[in-house]
């Protein structure tokens, strides 16, 4: 590795950190991919992010299993941003560029590259994914990472991708091994501390059901739960069999085992969000703003 490729300590400590703060967060799939494209965006200072999972990497026959994006809030081509999503979800075939990037990750798994390792600048700027994917949101520079996600899985990877406006420098070789080594290790987490798409998130549920919820996994009893939220026990036992319910378990202690076996962390942030927090509407945080589209819950 060149030295322009290595790592600063700060950099090092930047993943570790960003890492351990998604695993905080890993029990719900909308919050920790988030987090994470906020604060990867910040680390590289990109003007775009996408994180998600996608089928078919090895076979180059891509399918989309679910994505989230996370946008700067003076982004200045999120109006379009929805139609050229679902497109894309349709058909994730349709980026030339990223098929190129995928036949060239196929035997090593988990590079980070840019257009510029995959195609010539007068090539670039007349290709489709040019002038009809970056170019009408105003993009151009854009690094692609996707990583499999374990050996007994299917062709399944996780994917992140960066993209920087026009006019901007592209993403340099240290940029690029921020995201690959970052990748790395949540890759090896999806499925596991990192909710995946397929699974069901807490945000998901009212916010009085996530209360008991939160209740539940301090090891709160029936009695204990109704005294802290006010409400009756018969109240409080109609609210646990709809959590068992979402989460395909038939008592508390295989909804403890699901939690302390997945190595979900203890935070219940989820807690907090109103009953009218949509899951694809954007949600102001901080410099960017970030929404998830409805993931397909493959079983």
């Amino acid at each position: 590795m060149s030295k322009s490729e290595m790592l600063s300590a700060a950099q090092a400590r930047a993943i570790w950190k960003l890492v351990n703060e998604c695993r905080e967060l890993g029990d719900d799939r909308v919050a920790w991919r988030a987090h994470c494209l906020n604060e990867v965006g910040r680390l590289v200072d990109s003007d775009l992010g996408v994180l998600g999972e996608m089928g078919g990497c090895q076979e180059l026959k891509l399918r989309d299993m679910g994505v989230t994006f996370s946008w700067r809030s003076d982004f200045p081509g999120t109006s379009a941003l929805d139609p050229m999503v679902a497109k894309f979800r349709t058909d994730p075939n349709l980026s030339p560029a990223m098929m190129a990037y995928h036949e060239e990750n196929r035997s090593v798994g988990g590079k980070c590259l840019s257009h510029k390792e995959l195609i010539e600048d007068r090539d670039w700027y007349r290709s489709v994914d040019y002038q009809y994917i970056q170019e009408p949101f105003g993009m151009d520079a854009i690094m692609w990472c996707f990583r499999r996600l374990g050996a007994g899985l299917a062709d399944e990877s996780c994917g992140l991708v960066l993209v920087r406006q026009k006019g901007r420098r592209s993403f340099n070789p240290r940029d690029r091994t921020l995201v690959r080594e970052l990748n790395a290790m949540l890759a090896g987490l999806v499925g596991g501390p990192l909710a995946r798409y397929r699974d069901p998130s807490p945000s998901e549920l009212p916010r009085r059901t996530r209360q008991v919820l939160a209740c539940l996994l301090e090891g709160d009893s029936d009695k204990q739960i109704a005294a802290r939220l006010r409400i009756a026990s018969s109240t409080v036992n109609e609210y646990t069999k709809a959590i068992y319910r979402f989460f395909g378990v038939n008592a508390r202690t295989e909804l403890m085992a699901r939690w302390i076996r997945r190595g979900w962390g203890s935070s219940t942030r989820w807690t907090e969000y109103e009953d009218e927090r949509p899951m694809s509407a954007a949600v102001t945080s901080g410099r960017v703003a970030t929404f998830e589209l409805s993931p397909s819950r493959q079983k």
